[in-house]
C-alpha cells in the first residue's frame, strides 16, 4: 500500500512540475517570444544609437515608437507581450532557456561579423 502511495505522490509531483514549463495557449509561445525578444532588444539599440548621434531624439519615445513596430511585424501588441513575459519571469526556467538561445544567437551573429572583417594574410597583396 506503502508502495502505491509514493507511486501516486510521485507521479503528481512529475506531472505537476511538468506542466509549468508549458505556456498556456493564451501565452505567446517560447520560439515567438524568442524572435519577438530579439528584435525588441534590437529595437532598443537601434533607439540608442539614434538617440546618441541626434540628441534632439528622446530614446525612450524612440524605443516605444521602435517596439510598437517590431509588435505589427509578429501580429501582436504591447498588452500581449507583457502579459506573456510577465508569465515567463514567474518560469525563470522556461525564460532561462530563450535567453540562451538570445545569447547563442547573438554569438553566431558577433561570429560572422568577426569573419566579414577579418581579411586572411593569403588574401592580402
Amino acid at each position: 500500500m506503502m508502495k502505491k502511495f509514493f507511486y501516486l505522490i510521485f507521479l503528481t509531483m512529475f506531472f505537476s512540475c511538468g506542466k509549468s514549463k508549458i505556456p498556456p495557449s493564451t501565452v505567446i509561445q517560447p520560439k515567438e517570444m524568442q524572435s519577438i525578444l530579439w528584435d525588441v532588444m534590437r529595437a532598443e539599440t537601434l533607439a540608442s544609437e539614434i538617440g546618441h548621434k541626434d540628441s534632439s531624439v528622446d530614446v525612450a519615445i524612440e524605443t516605444k515608437a521602435l517596439s510598437q513596430k517590431v509588435f505589427v511585424i509578429h501580429k501582436t501588441d504591447s498588452a500581449s507581450f507583457n502579459k506573456s513575459y510577465n508569465w515567463y519571469l514567474k518560469h525563470p526556467d522556461v525564460l532561462k532557456i530563450i535567453f540562451d538561445s538570445l545569447y547563442i544567437q547573438k554569438e553566431r551573429e558577433n561570429n560572422l561579423e568577426s569573419r566579414k572583417k577579418h581579411v586572411p594574410v593569403s588574401m592580402i597583396k
